[in-house]
């Protein structure tokens, strides 16, 4: 008897038997609890890879239909999944839209607990998309073709590195008409063709004063299609033609220097590289009068109405020169006159001041100074610092060329 209240009495080892009879109840309790966080940060793993890879896709998905993207993604997710063997993804699926791509994943993680209770795994699944767009892309190339562009093999290699741009930006197109081009060589003209010659936005009695050398044509029928500065206050501004404001009008006058015709907006880019190959280097230099016609080219207001209207376009030109200013219709040699009224034209392009959602074209504007020239001006007037560049030799110009083209072309179209 006494033996028997001593065994009733004796509790050591009950922890164990309690322990024993607990630790299922337990373990079904908190197991699935620390299964069920583990999965909850697999999901996040899964899920940061596959937004990794679909901003990937979002730069591919202008040019691939759905199958090729899944085979850009699935090397690439696989090498961001590599670090983590306890996530096992399943199928990967692509998805795309007209406007946005997307990726869905469902995929598995090893339980510690739960598998005891016959879960071995826990099923994740996640999805995402991004949005691109197939952005239109309209460029205007304002091109120096003065004489001093003759040295130095610059009119050669501005030629050049003007192919290799249409090159890269006709490749970089997905559909019919998304990237145009107008092309602007200038000198103190620019050279418009005499299509033009009964528009009402031209005119043979222009006003203000003109210095010598700036004769006007008999008539419209006579004239050879050049234009020069239009009137004091409208010069150097984005001003449209008003036809009953006489100094809103673009004056008439003889051609002087052999200059290539301008090109309105076109994705005819057979007709750009002829254009291209016309160009030869003779006269002097306005780029206040460039600047300003490849601002009408890109404007969509008379006299040039190519362009689009519509918010899905990006709008850029570049303007390039040798040297200074050097001869407009007021006078020669007169740089700070010529120079200021430059920076007040690249300042109507770029909209500089106004508020960027008070913008309207939201040009930008990339300036490429060859060799010789005013910096100071030039860096002024690009859009910002990095659109500025020099060349200290003419052979440099296609590198820059091909680095706006691609800037334009394989990243604008997918913003």
């Amino acid at each position: 008897m006494h033996r028997f209240k001593t065994f009733l009495s004796d509790v050591r080892g009950s922890f164990t038997y309690v322990f024993g009879l607990m630790f299922f109840p337990i373990l079904a309790f908190v197991g699935p609890g620390v299964d069920y966080a583990r999965a909850l940060q697999a999901k996040s793993v899964l899920q940061g890879a596959i937004d990794s890879t679909v901003i990937m896709l979002a730069k591919e998905a202008p040019k691939n239909d759905a199958a090729a993207l899944k085979k850009l993604a699935v090397p690439y997710f696989t090498a961001l999944m590599g670090q983590h063997a306890d996530i096992v993804p399943a199928t990967l699926f692509v998805t795309k839209t007209d406007k946005t791509v997307g990726i869905t994943v469902d995929g598995t993680v090893k339980t510690y607990f739960a598998g005891i209770f016959g879960f071995p795994t826990y099923t994740i699944a996640t999805a995402t998309q991004a949005a691109y767009a197939n952005k239109s892309i309209e460029l205007a190339m304002v091109l120096d073709n003065t004489g001093s562009m003759a040295s130095a093999n610059k009119i050669t290699e501005l030629k050049k590195a003007s192919h290799s741009l249409l090159n890269i930006l006709e490749k970089s197109a997905v559909k019919a008409d998304q990237v145009k081009v107008a092309l602007v060589p200038y000198t103190t003209r620019v050279n418009l063709g005499t299509t033009y010659k009964d528009e009402n936005w031209l005119t043979t009695t222009p006003t203000g004063t003109f210095m010598a050398g700036y004769t006007k044509p008999a008539s419209r029928t006579a004239w050879g299609g050049c234009v020069a500065d239009r009137d004091t206050g409208y010069n150097a501004a984005a001003n449209p033609v008003s036809v009953p404001v006489a100094k809103s009008l673009y004056p008439m006058v003889n051609c002087v220097d052999g200059l290539a015709q301008a090109m309105p907006l076109t994705s005819n880019f057979t007709n750009l590289h002829a254009r291209i190959d016309a160009m030869k280097a003779s006269g002097m230099t306005n780029i206040t009068l460039g600047a300003q016609w490849g601002y009408e080219m890109l404007s969509n207001n008379a006299p040039f109405t190519q362009a689009s209207t519509g918010d899905n376009v990006e709008r850029f030109m570049i303007l390039l020169t040798d040297g200074q200013n050097t001869q407009d219709r007021w006078g020669a040699y007169d740089e700070t006159r010529m120079n200021k009224d430059t920076k007040a034209m690249c300042d109507a392009i770029t909209e500089r001041g106004i508020a960027e959602s008070a913008k309207k074209l939201k040009i930008t504007l990339y300036t490429v100074l060859v060799i010789d020239g005013n910096e100071p001006l030039l860096k002024s007037c690009a859009s910002s610092p990095d659109k500025y560049s020099k060349v200290n030799n003419a052979s440099e110009l296609e590198a820059v060329f091909n680095k706006i083209a691609k800037d334009i072309g394989q990243i604008r179209l997918t913003m």
